[in-house]
Parts: C-alpha cells; structure tokens; sequence
C-alpha cells in the first residue's frame, strides 16, 4: 500500500478507536503528511471510510494525477463543500484540531457543528515510519556533519552572526533547503540564555561557545547542541560540562520503547540535581522531532507519554550560569525497542 494511502487507514482506525465519525484538516502540514501533495489551500474531510480534498482549480488536475486514493473536487468555497460533504453524509461527530487550525477556520469549523478533538495527526507523525526514518537520518546527519566543519573556523573576533551564517552555508551545501529553526550562536554570557538571539557579539579569548541548530531536509528537521570552550577551559566549565554530559548519558540510557517521556526527564534532572546544580537546569529535558521542530511527544516533568518504536525525539539538559556560561548537549535520537540510535553523531 502507498505510503501515504496508508496513513489515512491509520487516521481513519484512530477516528474509530475515539468514535468519532470524521475529520476536518486545512493545514499544510497535515494534509501533505496525508497524501504526499505539498501545496497550500488544500483541504480535507476523512471519514471511516473515505477521504475527500477540496482544492483551487489549478490545483486540481496535478492533485489528481499524484494522489489517485483521494477523492478531489474543485467547488467555489472549499471549507463549505467539506461542511457539506459531512451534511451529505449525515456524520454526526465531525471534530477539527484546534491546535492545527486558524482561529477564523476553527470558528466557521464550530459553526458547523464540528468539536474540537486534539492530537489525531500529531499522534501518527509521532511515530515515524519507512522512507520518512532515512530522511530524518539524512537530516541529522548534515547537522551533525557541520558541526566538524564549523568548529575549526570559530575564532577570536569573529561574531555569533556570521558563525551562523557560515553554518547555515554548510548545511545547505550538503543538500539543506534551509534551517530548521533560529539557530541559536551564544559566545561568553550569551551561552547561558536558552534561547539567545544570535548577535554581532565577537567572540573573545577563553570563553564558552555554545550552537545550537538544525536544518530541514525534504521537510524534515533535525536538532542539535553542543558547547565548548574557546581557550583554555576554567575548572568550573570542565566541572559544569562533565555534570551536563554525565546526565545526557543517563538520559539517553532510559530512551527505549515503553518508557514513559517522564522517565527520561528524571534521569536527567535528577543527575542535574544530585550534582548539586537542579537550581540551573531550567527547562524540559526534549521533545519529539520532525515535520516540525517541536512535535509529540514532550520529555518534561508533567509529561506522561510514552515511547514508541520509531518516535524521533531529542535529549538535550543543560546548566545556565547567568552572566557566566551556559552548557547544553543536545542530540536527536531514534527510539527502538532496546534502546536509541543517535542520530545526531559528531565527530
């Protein structure tokens, strides 16, 4: 069965598993997952037991010849002919994902009676399947490489800008069609701010560098830190880096299928914590990878989700010494029944 044809069984099994009758989806993201077609302005109602697409007209004849598992119609008002096909099919239960939607289509989605329902795609896309495991291996594995690259050229003088920049070239001369996020280049005190806005900062003897940054390859991200020291590390940086990669260690150690995202979390913090720097370690441990940078599932304290065979996700703990330094290391890992496979491997 053709990849894409098969997700919407799989959409269409969940819809039966959470009695639900249908599902309206309009984002990009969503409805290119669905059925391979990656254009704007195509919409989709699934059922149990079909899939139709409403598109513009000159979207039409191209849709129909790449997808032909979807039934595709080109009317004058796209989210009204999906309303109506419902109506037509007398589905009571028709629900959208408010976190997927706009806030204009999520209220002509209530106005016709639609629920909302989260997580329905974003549970499929969790779990990566196929060709979709090697692109994201391809992904990580341009980040992963630039980082070899990079590393040698970052000396004194020059600005977290155009550190950026240069790594930004990398990657898309190794085949990137662009970053996966606002790469994030914090030289000094910067590193210590997790989400620094990269600068015109110059980079000075003997101080922390930290990149963090991705690249998207066929649309898929990869996610990558890491830290060193430009100079001669003090004692507290070797301390600080040693607690931070000792706690990835422990947290990669938990990621096998079957364990709850929580779990990874602990290990990490709590090495953080018995260490004697818990105070420092200021945000969650990962998040799933993908399509999107952030995705399901979430590795934080609350989270209660559990790991699955094949699920992207990242290990990334880190201590933030404000106006001093900040280590984070940070890779995206591939979850099997064992245990994980880095994807995200530096040399």
């Amino acid at each position: 069965m053709n990849t894409h044809a098969k997700r919407i069984k799989d959409l269409q099994c969940l819809l039966k598993d959470h009695k639900l009758d249908a599902v309206v989806l309009g984002r990009k993201l969503e409805t290119s997952f669905l059925t391979g077609y990656n254009q704007e302005n195509v919409f989709m109602l699934v059922s149990r037991t079909g899939a139709w697409a409403f598109m513009p007209k000159m979207l039409l004849a191209d849709f129909q010849d790449k997808v032909d598992f979807v039934n595709a119609s080109a009317p004058d008002s796209l989210l009204e002919a999906a309303a109506l096909k419902a109506k037509e099919l007398k589905l009571k239960k028709v629900v959208f994902e408010p976190e997927t939607e706009t806030y204009l289509r999520g209220i002509f989605w209530k106005q016709k009676g639609f629920a909302e329902h989260k997580g329905l795609t974003a549970s499929l896309r969790a779990v990566k399947e196929g060709q979709e495991v090697e692109t994201l291996r391809k992904s990580c594995r341009i980040a992963g490489r630039a980082f070899g690259l990079i590393k040698p050229r970052i000396k004194t003088g020059r600005t977290e800008l155009s550190v950026y920049r240069e790594l930004e070239d990398i990657m898309q001369a190794m085949g990137a069609s662009g970053n996966s996020f606002n790469l994030i280049v914090g030289f000094g005190p910067n590193s210590a701010l997790p989400h620094h806005e990269t600068s015109e900062r110059k980079l000075r003897d003997n101080e922390a560098v930290l990149l963090d940054y991705g690249c998207v390859y066929k649309n898929y991200c990869s996610d990558i830190t890491r830290t060193f020291f430009h100079g001669k590390p003090t004692a507290e940086f070797k301390k600080v880096y040693a607690i931070v990669a000792g706690s990835q260690k422990a947290g990669l150690a938990k990621v096998r299928a079957g364990v709850k995202t929580q779990a990874v979390d602990a290990a990490c913090r709590d090495y953080i914590s018995d260490a004697g720097y818990g105070q420092y370690f200021i945000h969650g441990t990962g998040h799933g990878v993908g399509l999107e940078i952030h995705e399901a599932p979430t590795l934080n304290p609350k989270s209660a989700e559990v790991l699955r065979p094949g699920m992207a996700v990242t290990v990334e703990p880190g201590i933030y010494l404000h106006g001093k330094f900040g280590v984070r290391i940070e890779d995206s890992v591939l979850v099997t029944r064992t245990g994980c496979e880095i994807l995200t491997k530096t040399s």
